[in-house]
């Protein structure tokens, strides 16, 4: 498998599908701290004003395609076998693996019904612990002294994965300030898949995730909170139609 990438607006996103990242994540050596990355169009547009978090992403081990605007770049690029990477299945196939895992994320209330859900799912899945992070705001989470006291514990468990579980993009300024305080664990930052594994009904239907209408689901459970967050990211994609056309067209930016 390679390793190339594809430019989305500046981020570099991986050349891979589901299968692939199974395959990739499986053979990791775990033989030092990495992490990994999975950007949806709103973190691209994020990392467009941001060129520390367009650094983490394009610096990550791997950064996936997550949502329909990537795979159709990759695709108007010439790569037809890019497509999205799910979080919430990643997760589900790896805890079928001989691999070991511990959780950071979320609350303590979803935490409870994580575990108890997994336990369930998973009977042979090989847990190693489940935590949530204090909630500080994104500039306050390097250095912070219990996410260090954390990272610390979760170091000693030597985890092959830690899934981080906190929005995006606060998840990625985590893996990137304390990835390398773990001697060869791979970070995983999968933002709301805690809350999906610890309830599949909260889950939009895989036929409306199929459409790329996922964000419609999601906007009609939670509109107050979202549809700020989708309205700059729709603005944003609609003032790039240049890069959309271009590629559309084969002709490369100058």
């Amino acid at each position: 498998m390679n390793n190339s990438r594809f430019d989305f607006l500046g981020v570099h996103i991986s050349v891979i599908n589901p299968e692939e990242a199974i395959k990739k994540v499986s053979s990791y050596p775990f033989n030092a701290p990495a992490y990994i990355c999975f950007p949806d169009a709103s973190v691209v547009k994020e990392a467009n004003g941001d060129p520390q978090l367009l650094s983490i992403l394009n610096n990550a081990y791997l950064t996936m395609p997550d949502g329909k605007p990537s795979q159709l770049v990759a695709r108007l690029r010439g790569n037809k076998s890019v497509s999205t990477v799910s979080g919430f299945h990643l997760c589900k196939a790896l805890l079928q693996t001989e691999l070991t895992h511990y959780f950071y994320g979320g609350t303590d209330e979803l935490l409870v019904n994580l575990q108890k859900n997994l336990q369930q799912q998973y009977p042979k899945a090989k847990i190693l612990g489940y935590k949530a992070p204090p909630f500080v705001a994104a500039s306050a989470i390097a250095g912070n002294a219990a996410i260090t006291a954390d990272i610390a514990t979760i170091n000693a468990l030597k985890p092959d994965i830690v899934w981080i579980g906190i929005s995006s993009p606060k998840q990625d300024y985590l893996m990137h300030h304390f990835h390398q305080q773990l001697d060869k664990s791979l970070m995983m930052g999968v933002g709301g898949v805690f809350l999906y594994l610890a309830d599949e009904t909260l889950k939009s239907p895989e036929w409306i995730k199929k459409m790329g209408l996922r964000w419609v689901y999601r906007l009609t459970k939670e509109p107050k909170r979202l549809w700020p967050k989708y309205y700059a990211t729709i603005r944003f994609l609609i003032q790039n139609s240049a890069f959309f056309f271009r590629l559309m067209l084969k002709v490369r930016p100058r």
